[in-house]
């Protein structure tokens, strides 16, 4: 199958959820699909076809009208930067028309579903919208438009449980302290990530350290976490899963929708590497995540310490509920299904 994959962004040191995703979506596609990915900035992984050929608000250009023409895909797969607002969903067809295949959308972040979607869904639509956001996922059913569940995974060859001794290494190597119990974050240091709930970390433990590895970066929330005490790592890492393997507890303190993806890479990551987890009810993660071995919710700052202070006592498990969430299961699961069927259906997708 010939498959082109368009996003505005892609890269192979990627430092933020959906970029995670679309890097992992595309070599997953490589090794079993002829596959193109086209985009408009970025340093894609060298062992990609990848041609930057989008441009402006609406990334048509002539470069990508000739590309298309001649590669000729099968399908393609359109992941929005900045979700499926208006834009996205306006985006997304006139892509679909200039390709005239079949088109799938990826949209993991929260986003409205409002009068623009609805008109351009009058005149047409992507032949699939993938995203873990139940609330759109009906919306675009509303519209007639088809919408099925995905969501990240993780890469079981780097996220896996560490012991006692290799954490100690890890804590030297990553100048963190070896004698504290490390409270870790993993995300953008900024407003909508809510890492308030940090400032007050005393009232958790005399040992307590929190660790916050930042994606993008304010300075002056990075600053405000410092000057707090915080130790902020805020240089790209090859190796984020050490982060996570050096920390005793993973911290999800997010409750504003677009502060994250709705299924938050980092959750997964976490528990992949059997960390415990405290986390809020974000999004989609008490639809694949059960409570209990490890993972406790919280909904104000005044629970923070009485759930750390549980989660040092039990017994830890969250490695076996994500334990069928890699990478390559999650695509299996729910993407080539989808990839089989639009590309098998007369005329090669829904008529729009």
């Amino acid at each position: 199958m010939r498959i082109v994959v368009i996003s505005e962004e892609i890269t192979s040191r990627p430092a933020e959820g959906l970029l995670v995703f679309l890097m992992h979506m595309c070599r997953y596609l490589s090794s079993r699909h002829d596959l193109l990915v086209l985009h408009e900035r970025g340093e894609p992984d060298p062992d990609l076809d990848t041609r930057r050929v989008l441009k402006g608000r609406f990334l048509l250009s002539r470069e990508l009208a000739g590309v298309l023409d001649c590669w000729k895909p099968d399908l393609i797969i359109y992941t929005p930067a900045s979700g499926l607002t208006g834009f996205g969903m306006l985006r997304s067809v006139l892509l679909k028309r200039m390709a005239g295949r079949p088109a799938i959308v990826v949209a993991l972040q929260a986003r409205g579903t409002g009068k623009i979607h609805r008109a351009v869904s009058l005149w047409s639509a992507p032949d699939l919208v993938l995203s873990p956001v139940r609330e759109m996922r009906q919306a675009l059913d509303d519209l007639r438009i088809n919408a099925d569940f995905i969501m990240p995974g993780y890469d079981p060859e780097l996220f896996r449980p560490a012991d006692a001794e290799t954490k100690i290494r890890l804590r030297a190597s990553h100048d963190i302290p070896v004698d504290r119990y490390i409270v870790l974050h993993v995300g953008h240091v900024k407003e909508s990530r809510n890492l308030q709930a940090f400032l007050r970390y005393r009232d958790w433990g005399p040992d307590i350290q929190p660790v916050v590895k930042g994606g993008e970066v304010e300075p002056v929330w990075r600053d405000h976490l410092r000057q707090a005490g915080i130790i902020v790592i805020d240089e790209y890492t090859d190796n984020i899963h050490e982060i996570y393997q050096a920390a005793d507890l993973y911290f999800f303190p997010v409750s504003i929708r677009t502060g994250a993806l709705e299924f938050p890479l980092s959750v997964i990551e976490a528990s992949a590497c059997n960390l415990p987890v405290l986390t809020t009810r974000f999004g989609a993660l008490p639809e694949v995540l059960e409570d209990g071995g490890g993972l406790e919710w919280f909904s104000g700052v005044a629970e923070i310490p009485g759930k750390i202070e549980k989660l040092r006592s039990v017994t830890v498990n969250t490695h076996t509920k994500v334990a069928d969430l890699s990478w390559e299961r999650i695509f299996d699961r729910y993407l080539t299904p989808h990839l089989e069927s639009l590309t098998s259906l007369p005329g090669g997708g829904q008529e729009n």
